[in-house]
């Protein structure tokens, strides 16, 4: 039985990028301590700690006095190694467990799950040697051809015509395990939160994601979709949820296709870029969420104060604007700035995002275009 666990105690983040710093924001707030354990001694979450533990994952000792000094433990990305989480369950709670990381870590393992509890995604299929090639359909083309494990945003990923197309991209991702994605006809991307703990589950409102270069430009909450297509949604949040006996925030992001079915495509054992909306425009933020379920709390609230855009925030942004600080101040007063208190702007880094809030849709989608033409990020 997960215990309840109350302000004053030690929450543990392994991981201290910009999801860590916002889950630390959330919990001293609530008087909790934070202990962070990052190797990257610059990281956002170091500045909201209480304690920043600079040590390797492959550190035994280390992750060892990390447990020691928390009450709980919880994860800020999804590439913690599953074996650190099992060590640390020995003497601390964790969540989520090693066993939901596994299937959230690895494409095929994640697929292969959605298939067997019944929900539908894109076909698939493992390529692991040039045989796996050779015995490759034509009616899977255009394809994706991903590595199996770690990638994001667009990394590891390459896009394929053909079966030869196929052969140069797997040489080129190193001919490590991958997964072989048919490309569907694409209407929109969509995206679900959902907490989930012994109290029960809470599951906000599907979102509207806009990409741009593979990265994620800008959510709307809560999407304008078909009611089915949200109900179907919410019914796979909880069957994911429950499928992996999951503590924690898990998203889950979904394809809606021209004919308007509902494909899911991954989930991330984490709070979700395009879930930072819920900071201004839900009852319950999914760090605060993040924060009551692994400390076994009632789950918060999920409906939506006001509707809301949020606009994702790249080092572009720094790099192409002199100034982009005095712009993203100043130049919408409706706009809410959030920094993730990196030193260096780098291209395709994400920096920082802004909410913007209206319950008018027309007047939402010309606030951000607006902004985006200010701050000279293409549409």
């Amino acid at each position: 039985m997960q215990k309840a666990i109350f302000p004053k105690a030690t929450i543990g983040i392994l991981g201290g990028g910009q999801l860590g710093m916002m889950l630390a924001q959330v919990a001293k707030r609530f008087s909790y301590k934070v202990v962070v354990f990052e190797p990257d001694a610059n990281c956002p979450a170091k500045y909201i700690a209480d304690k920043h533990i600079i040590a390797s994952y492959s550190d035994t000792d280390a992750i060892m006095n990390f447990a020691k000094q928390c009450d709980v433990v919880t994860t800020e990305f999804e590439n913690v190694p599953a074996n650190v989480v099992r060590l640390i369950a020995e003497s601390t709670p964790v969540y989520p467990s090693d066993s939901a990381l596994e299937v959230a870590q690895n494409r095929i393992k994640e697929k292969t799950f959605f298939n067997q509890i019944g929900l539908h995604t894109a076909p698939f299929k493992a390529i692991n040697s040039t045989n796996d090639i050779d015995s490759v359909s034509h009616d899977m083309f255009p394809a994706i051809l991903k590595t199996s494990t770690l990638g994001y945003d667009g990394k590891g990923q390459v896009k394929v015509a053909n079966q030869f197309e196929l052969i140069n991209a797997y040489t080129k991702l190193g001919s490590v395990e991958c997964i072989l994605e048919k490309m569907v006809d694409l209407k929109q991307e969509v995206s679900i939160v959902i907490a989930r703990n012994q109290t029960g589950n809470a599951v906000y409102p599907v979102i509207e994601n806009h990409h741009r270069n593979g990265i994620l430009d800008i959510s709307y909450f809560p999407a304008n979709i078909d009611e089915n297509i949200k109900s179907l949604a919410h019914e796979a949040a909880i069957k994911i949820a429950d499928g992996l006996n999951y503590v924690g925030l898990l998203t889950i992001e979904f394809f809606i296709t021209q004919d308007n079915q509902l494909l899911i495509n991954e989930i991330a054992p984490r709070p979700h870029n395009s879930g930072h909306v819920t900071i201004e425009a839900s009852v319950t933020s999914q760090f605060e969420q993040q924060l009551r379920a692994v400390c076994g709390l009632k789950l918060g609230n999920t409906d939506v104060i006001k509707s809301g855009a949020m606009l994702n925030l790249l080092g572009d942004v720094w790099l192409d604007n002199t100034n982009a600080d005095e712009v993203l101040l100043n130049h919408n007063p409706q706009a809410k700035y959030h920094s993730y208190n990196k030193l260096e702007a780098k291209r395709a880094r994400k920096m920082g995002h802004v909410t913007i809030l209206n319950d008018n849709r027309n007047r939402l989608e010309e606030s951000i275009s607006d902004l985006k033409q200010a701050l000279k990020i293409p549409n």
